[in-house]
């Protein structure tokens, strides 16, 4: 079977709560591993833009759902093509929220330091998405071992003589 990307943007519902929000990254990353589903999710208090990696069926289906949820308006398709590999398979569904933090990233791929995934081209998304999601990791690795340190070798060196 083969595998595509897709991203698309939308504004959300104004009722969308934090709540809400938390619902449906459990449920999306639950059925995305079911489904073989990879991708990363971009929220900022206006919008998401989103990008799908994984079998044409499953995110062919997935994407008819998002554009039948209520929760979202104005979903516009910006890229879908088949891919040789996946960008993200370490991700079910990552989870980044669009915030000051991310101003550099954002300028680099808008016209302004504010977030507007559609003033964006394709090819300004993925690349976004790719960068901003590379950030992401880079920011849990660090934060992983922060809380959780490598243990210090003590042992003495060993002299051959």
């Amino acid at each position: 079977m083969s595998m595509v990307r897709l991203i698309y943007m939308s504004h959300f519902d104004s009722t969308v709560n934090p709540n809400d929000m938390q619902n449906i990254l459990e449920t999306s990353r639950q059925n995305n591993k079911n489904w073989g589903i990879t991708g990363v999710l971009c929220y900022a208090p206006h919008c998401f833009l989103q990008c799908l990696e994984g079998p044409r069926d499953h995110v062919n289906g997935l994407y008819n759902q998002i554009i039948g949820d209520e929760r979202h308006e104005n979903v516009t398709l910006l890229q879908y093509a088949e891919i040789d590999e996946r960008n993200f398979t370490k991700w079910s569904m990552a989870f980044i929220r669009i915030d000051e933090s991310t101003e550099p990233i954002i300028l680099k791929y808008s016209k302004s330091k504010l977030f507007d995934p559609f003033s964006m081209t394709a090819l300004q998304a993925q690349g976004f998405i790719a960068e901003i999601a590379h950030d992401h990791e880079a920011y849990l690795a660090n934060q992983m071992a922060r809380l959780f340190p490598k243990p210090e070798n003590h042992s003495d060196p060993v002299v051959v003589e």
